[in-house]
């Protein structure tokens, strides 16, 4: 994997970005775009348990972009690290939820990384040539994907297995924020912008951290509106309530997202 390190600024914070590139055999006209987004850039592009989409879409002749979410990775600030405890996963949605009260929205922030990054892969030539852009995350970096795509309409498809719809239901979120907030957090609120996009949405039938119902409700908030919006028999989107009893999306619902986004490639060329 031919990883290139690039650095961008947004809000005054200086971002490290990693783009893989494919095998340049493997290179053509129609050489697309995935924004990969996981905690961290490293396991986005090369944890076996968190980088499921990166290999198939770098065989497939495109390009991988991922960066590191906010408060996770290299960007953990000192002023909220005291939320963060070894291992303790959980500690980086804290530090998330502290930050936002403090006024310091780490959505937002995401919003104008994901904005930074992809201007600047474009001068680079990733993409330029048909403008295809997909992007990947599951769970808090399928919501921030999902913010991204409701701002930069370049982002074409987006997948999220196990995504967080509405923040307060992760206490680990809410307890540090005020609930009337919370709830203009919740990703409903952009189904308009989104409404344009191929999203595939999964969820496991007994996960009680980012809420069955919630996603649901959200991809059918999604299906009215594309149905209004749309030609007849071109809705978008899919919902996928899967046998998981836990939050942790399987590796087939990884992959089926994956190849939800090759197949848009695929027929988007």
């Amino acid at each position: 994997m031919d990883i290139f390190e690039f650095k961008v600024k947004a809000s005054g914070e200086e971002i490290t970005c990693w783009l893989a590139s494919p095998e340049s055999s493997k290179l053509h006209a129609k050489s697309g775009l995935l924004l990969n987004i996981s905690a961290t850039r490293q396991y986005a592009l090369l944890d076996p348990t968190q980088n499921h989409p990166t290999e198939p879409f770098l065989d497939a002749g495109h390009h991988v972009l991922s960066f590191d979410l906010p408060h996770h990775g290299d960007r953990v600030k000192q002023d909220y690290s005291n939320a963060i405890t070894t291992g303790d996963t959980d500690g980086h949605i804290k530090a998330m939820g502290k930050a936002f009260m403090n006024g310091e929205d780490p959505f937002i922030q995401f919003v104008e990384d994901g904005i930074a990054a992809l201007d600047a892969c474009l001068e680079k030539g990733a993409a330029t040539s048909n403008g295809l852009i997909v992007a990947y995350g599951v769970s808090r970096a399928a919501y921030c994907c999902l913010r991204l795509a409701a701002v930069d309409t370049r982002i074409r498809a987006i997948a999220g297995p196990s995504p967080v719809t509405d923040w307060s239901l992760l206490p680990e979120f809410d307890d540090h924020v005020d609930r009337s907030i919370t709830e203009r957090l919740h990703i409903g609120n952009w189904v308009d912008q989104l409404a344009d996009r191929a999203i595939y949405l999964s969820v496991g039938s007994q996960d009680n951290i980012v809420g069955v119902e919630a996603c649901a409700q959200f991809a059918m908030d999604l299906f009215n509106k594309q149905e209004q919006i749309l030609p007849t028999g071109t809705l978008y989107n899919q919902l996928h309530v899967v046998n998981s009893p836990s939050h942790s999306p399987s590796e087939r619902s990884r992959l089926d997202a994956t190849d939800y986004l090759l197949t848009f490639m695929q027929s988007s060329i």
